[in-house]
């Protein structure tokens, strides 16, 4: 009965989405001198909303103003040029009319058995892996076709029974030599049931050039603040909104607090069961609110289970990092000339365990001209409500192994700091307005990704390395575009489409 009730809601969706789109298409053929009159106004008015002043001491030299004006408003790269379909022409009130869920261009994967699918980055390029619950002991498979020579290979899934569904077993499976730019067609399961047929588009051998997205904080079932339902409608919006304006990202962060209650299996198939996310791999974090905590293990009596480890199949997963009743841990992986490396903030092992680990993963991969580091807890709280404790040991992290950017969540606030030593010192030489280009700076960049899904807004508040910061009461992403030479960031309001941030650091 509650799947009946969740599909016929979404076929009241999909024709409220056909109804939208064609009033929307209609005002927009009538209007469009008046739009093409009155968008350049709109535009500046928002940007000028948007931007909020760095501290003087930090902002003596100025980025050319041409520069910055492009960036607020979001043409270069971030507006009409990357929204096919000419998406990028509305208003920014038909953008966010058009914020829709995505619930009509393919099956659900909950119309078969298959349950709680995820598709996650590979070691390198060419690999896919993937990790679903099905209620057969056989192993399971996965099915790959290249849609263009029609070849289809089968890479067999290693299958266990779950400790956290009953009932169900988890299979992981790894899907190897992919061909660069090719597109896909894939199912996983066995002879006892399939999941439905999706697509995926292996990116192009491109070193020289690398988009990802980062997100955080879906943490789908914040029961108290909304229905996980309503969160989850959301969440599906910003995520077809990335794949339909990114197509060229080659995948997604997303930075811990999957889900609002550990241990909640709906929440969990409300924060995967999108479609997008069958088409763009995944790069998971463990959030606080992602493992077992006494809060968890006194209203369940026991402390749970392996829940990140039963609906993530993420690389090189580590020993190191693990959570005291998980089996989570860190994990890394490259893309071209950029390492990344991703911790578990909610590790009980320690962080002299995290600085012996990092400095393990550099010294394997010193050739690597960028690194970045991701977890769900940020350095440099910038929100009221935020309580971490892991500057010190970040900064020395980053400064022992030549860390460029470290990427965080937790604070449902967006902010980026100044470039920050070793000793968790602020380097005011250089630019921090919006729209800044810096050149071979010494220190580390932080950035903390708001919430993605909307479900709990907190208040920013002060802190004296944070430069920019601020709370928009919209869902955010960010993009990042990274060449030999440059790391470009533009943090987005997702339903408007419009640059709330911009900065570049360039290597020359």
């Amino acid at each position: 009965m509650k799947r009946e009730k969740k599909i016929s809601k979404r076929i009241l969706i999909s024709a409220a989405v056909l109804l939208i789109l064609a009033v929307l298409a209609a005002g927009k053929a009538a209007g469009m001198l008046k739009e093409e009159a009155e968008e350049p106004a709109a535009a500046q008015e928002q940007s000028t909303d948007a931007l909020e002043a760095a501290p003087d001491a930090q902002t003596e030299e100025q980025p050319d103003a041409g520069t910055e004006q492009e960036a607020l408003n979001g043409q270069e790269n971030g507006g009409s040029e990357e929204t096919p379909g000419g998406d990028g022409g509305l208003t920014e009130e038909e953008q966010k009319a058009a914020f829709l869920p995505d619930y009509t261009s393919a099956p659900l994967l909950n119309t078969t058995v298959i349950r709680d699918l995820s598709m996650e980055v590979g070691t390198s390029e060419t690999e896919l892996r993937f990790n679903w619950l099905s209620p057969s002991a056989r192993k399971g498979q996965v099915r790959l076709t290249d849609t263009e020579s029609g070849e289809t290979k089968v890479f067999d899934a290693d299958c266990s029974a779950s400790a956290t569904v009953p009932g169900y077993y988890v299979n992981k499976a790894s899907a190897d030599g992919l061909t660069p730019g090719a597109s896909y067609r894939y199912q996983v399961g066995n002879e006892e049931g399939w999941s439905p047929e999706y697509t995926y588009r292996c990116p192009e051998e491109n070193l020289d050039s690398l988009t990802f997205l980062v997100t955080a904080d879906a943490q789908i079932g914040q029961s108290d603040m909304e229905d996980p339902s309503v969160t989850a409608e959301r969440w599906d919006s910003v995520l077809t909104r990335l794949a339909a304006y990114v197509p060229e990202a080659s995948f997604l962060f997303h930075l811990g607090d999957q889900v609002a209650d550990f241990g909640s299996e709906e929440h969990y198939g409300l924060f995967l069961d999108h479609l997008a996310l069958y088409s763009m791999p995944l790069a998971p974090a463990v959030g606080n609110h992602d493992v077992a905590n006494e809060t968890s293990i006194e209203e369940n009596g026991h402390p749970g289970g392996p829940y990140f480890y039963e609906h993530f199949n993420v690389p090189n997963r580590s020993a190191v990092g693990q959570s005291q009743y998980g089996q989570d841990g860190n994990y890394y992986f490259i893309r071209g000339n950029v390492l990344f490396i991703v911790l578990n903030s909610s590790t009980s092992q320690g962080s002299e365990a995290q600085e012996q680990y990092v400095a393990q993963i550099v010294a394997e991969h010193p050739d690597t001209k960028w690194r970045v580091l991701a977890q769900h807890y940020p350095a440099y709280p910038g929100a009221e409500r935020s309580h971490t404790d892991c500057k010190e040991y970040l900064a020395r992290i980053a400064d022992a192994n030549d860390i460029d950017l470290i990427l965080g969540a937790h604070d449902h606030v967006y902010s980026r700091t100044a470039f920050v030593n070793g000793l968790c010192e602020t380097l005011n030489d250089y630019p921090y307005s919006s729209g800044s280009v810096v050149s071979n700076p010494e220190g580390t960049l932080y950035i903390t990704c708001s919430t993605s899904s909307g479900c709990l807004y907190h208040e920013p508040d002060s802190e004296i390395r944070i430069v920019k910061q601020g709370q928009p009461y919209t869902p955010m992403a960010l993009r990042f575009d990274v060449t030999d030479t440059e790391l470009r960031l533009r943090a987005y309001l997702v339903d408007s489409w419009t640059v709330y941030d911009e900065y570049t650091i360039r290597k020359e």
